[in-house]
């Protein structure tokens, strides 16, 4: 996948100025960016339309709201999370564990929040409230908010963490393997199961740029490669597919603070999809300083040596 900064009115002209910074383009940026604020208000969002890992944009919040606790300056920093999504977190078991840690942070939680302009100058980002009636807007003096036209908030900011929107790279784009148009526009029309195309049946698409109910991550990635394999490998010994299927996998290793995580592995429909043999021993809904481990020397190591050779 690749950014496409221009779905965002002036989010272009201005990222990596006037305090707008994102993980996704120049960590190192966003790193200085959060030195740089000591008092104001930090403002996290997310894109209404696809991007990987979704669990980016929560995991650079926690970690700046707790260096800001670190360095002294939380009581002067407000700590913005908006998302055009209805909940911190599809899975409750891990929604549960989430909502009480933005809760205990005083940290300010906005659903139906969808960005889509930034002025940099003047840093205010434009939200379109995405169902008025259910995200019941009570302005907060505090946050300097205001509403116009009905259905968009201005919300200002000294800090603002954006996760650009994403698309599909081009040449699947301008194919005809692509949908044409609907939720999934441009992206890979396969069968969510064994991930073969529905028109062309020697194709299978798997990772970002297919089309499918879950999160775009290495983790599901992992889960994808053996069902596309096996269904290949059968297609052309036996001119049919194999029994393997996808069934939605996919891990976002919630990085929540320093020294902590929430390890949340899932499924289509947003069922809960732990390990069995790590659930055994630890509750990956919870917080967990050994699951920051796993983040930190585990992943790397598994992700270079076993994962990008096909041994896991």
């Amino acid at each position: 996948m690749i950014n496409d900064l221009e779905q965002i009115e002036g989010l272009k002209e201005t990222l990596g100025e006037n305090g707008v910074c994102s993980v996704y383009t120049d960590p190192k940026h966003t790193w200085r960016v959060l030195q740089s604020t000591k008092k104001g208000q930090a403002v996290f969002t997310q894109p209404g339309a696809s991007f990987k890992c979704g669990g980016a944009p929560q995991k650079i919040m926690y970690l700046s709201e707790h260096y800001f606790r670190k360095q002294g300056v939380r009581d002067d920093v407000n700590v913005v999370f908006a998302t055009p999504g209805t909940v911190i977190f599809g899975v409750e078991d891990f929604a549960k564990t989430l909502n009480k840690i933005i809760e205990e942070r005083n940290i300010y939680f906005k659903p139906f929040h969808k960005p889509i302009a930034i002025d940099g100058p003047n840093q205010t980002v434009t939200f379109k409230i995405t169902d008025v009636e259910k995200a019941n807007i009570e302005l907060d003096d505090s946050l300097g908010e205001k509403i116009i036209e009905g259905d968009h908030l201005i919300l200002p900011f000294d800090m603002l963490h954006t996760a650009p929107p994403q698309k599909a790279p081009d040449f699947l784009r301008n194919s005809e393997l692509v949908y044409a148009d609907g939720p999934n526009k441009g992206f890979g029309e396969v069968d969510i199961n064994t991930l073969q195309h529905k028109t062309y049946e020697n194709v299978f698409i798997l990772g970002d740029s297919a089309a499918l109910p879950t999160a775009k991550t290495g983790a599901a990635i992992r889960k994808q490669a053996p069902v596309v394999v096996d269904n290949i490998m059968e297609l052309m010994e036996h001119q049919k597919l194999s029994a393997s299927k996808y069934e939605g996998y996919s891990s976002c290793p919630l990085v929540t603070g320093y020294g902590s995580m929430v390890l949340a592995e899932f499924k289509y429909n947003n069922v809960r999809d732990s390990d069995p043999l790590i659930s055994t021993f630890v509750d990956t809904t919870k917080e967990r300083y050994s699951m920051w481990l796993l983040k930190k020397y585990g992943l790397p190591y598994l992700y270079w040596n076993h994962m990008l050779k096909g041994r896991l």
